[in-house]
């Protein structure tokens, strides 16, 4: 099986020590050992058919846990994403991730929602903003071609100095709060704010699919960056999404590009960026996105740093951000037909107490929101730009 270089190495390396099964997320939530990180190797070692391989490699959250408690520092991750890459190519793709990735492709968004839609949920959250902050930010939508008109500040191009901004999809259709901060707090920076409506996203769902689409998905943001010709280019709140593109696209890039967490926390701790404490509800728990500790391009002490700013004391389930365990959105297993797993999963950990949890990033947001109330937990979750949002003087 023809199933990439790095699976085929880690096939030959891997050990069997065992020390990656208890720490899965996909194992602890199923018990199934061939859906963990030493299983899998095990079907590729012995040959397993591809509906094998299919049924085990799409339980993988793409986490990189497993990396981190291998002696030799085998990533799984990755094995499972040059697997799904054969599968594909066998005429196995999961349709849940193979329609997101058909929504972008062809709208721009994982949702699939058209560009007016996208244009009125950018409207409605500039008309919030303005009731609770006094004055709407400065924002241009880009339609790929031409700045349309009508919206605050956009009857002609922006001057000065123009932020690119690819929000979550999630974040302009359910999390608004978040896309507010975004339009707000990069307003109060300086910037001209422009959203595109062609890529008004931050995820590449080609990731846990198959290489073609994400690096299609990957060509699009450069494509617009290359449009717009921002002085700079803002990535919203998405592990994996940021993962993939400072992978991808940060290094191909035309203009500079950050998250908004660097951005946040360089005016911060500057004292350009002045912000109080909000009232939430306590105690507080903050999470790490997988792709945020143990991504190719770390946000660790930048979301901490914002945090304890907001809302002073807060407390944590590990004792080192490389270990902090998936929301089991990840990988695609967000999808509906996977919830019951999900909320089987959650069970194993006492988060009963807790007010607010404190999960950057969209995918694990609207996971842990759905999970959170199929348990029947009162718990509040956000983002780390939601908070700092409302802190901002």
């Amino acid at each position: 099986m023809d199933v990439g270089r790095y699976a085929k190495y880690a096939a030959r390396m891997c050990v069997g020590c065992g020390n990656c099964v208890d720490i899965c997320p996909s194992y602890i939530a199923t018990g199934d050992l061939d859906n963990s990180p030493m299983g899998r190797i095990g079907m590729l070692r012995r040959g397993a058919s591809l509906a094998e391989l299919y049924r085990s490699f799409y339980s993988c959250t793409m986490c990189k846990r497993c990396a981190y408690f291998c002696p030799l520092g085998l990533d799984v991750a990755e094995v499972t994403r040059q697997v799904r890459d054969f599968l594909a190519k066998s005429g196995l793709r999961h349709p849940y991730v193979e329609k997101v990735v058909n929504n972008f492709v062809n709208r721009g968004n994982n949702i699939g929602m058209p560009p007016k839609v996208v244009e009125m949920s950018v409207r409605a959250s500039l008309k919030k903003i303005e009731k609770e902050k006094g004055a709407a930010p400065r924002v241009y939508l880009h339609d790929g071609v031409r700045y349309i008109e009508g919206v605050t500040g956009a009857e002609q191009r922006p001057g000065g100095r123009v932020a690119l901004l690819f929000p979550s999809s999630s974040d302009i259709f359910e999390f608004d709060l978040a896309l507010r901060g975004y339009l707000y707090l990069l307003d109060r920076l300086g910037f001209n704010v422009v959203i595109s409506l062609k890529v008004p996203d931050t995820a590449n769902y080609g990731y846990f699919l198959d290489n073609a689409s994400m690096y299609k998905i990957a060509d699009m943001y450069l494509a617009e960056i290359s449009r717009v010709s921002p002085h700079v280019v803002v990535f919203g709140e998405c592990g994996h999404g940021w993962h993939v593109f400072a992978s991808l696209v940060l290094p191909r890039s035309p203009a500079p590009a950050l998250h908004i967490h660097q951005l946040l926390h360089r005016a911060y701790t500057k004292g350009v960026l002045r912000l109080e404490r909000v009232e939430v509800r306590k105690p507080v728990l903050y999470m790490d996105p997988c792709n945020y500790s143990r991504g190719v391009a770390p946000l660790i002490e930048e979301p901490r740093t914002l945090l304890r700013a907001v809302v002073g004391e807060y407390i944590e389930l590990w004792d080192s951000p490389r270990k902090s365990l998936c929301c089991l959105g990840g990988g695609g297993l967000i999808a509906p037909e996977t919830l019951n797993t999900a909320v089987e999963y959650w069970k194993r950990f006492d988060i009963k107490g807790v007010g607010t949890v404190v999960r950057p990033c969209a995918t694990c947001k609207a996971q842990l929101k759905r999970v959170f109330n199929a348990l029947g937990l009162d718990v509040d979750v956000t983002g780390v730009v939601e908070l700092v949002y409302r802190a901002a003087k």
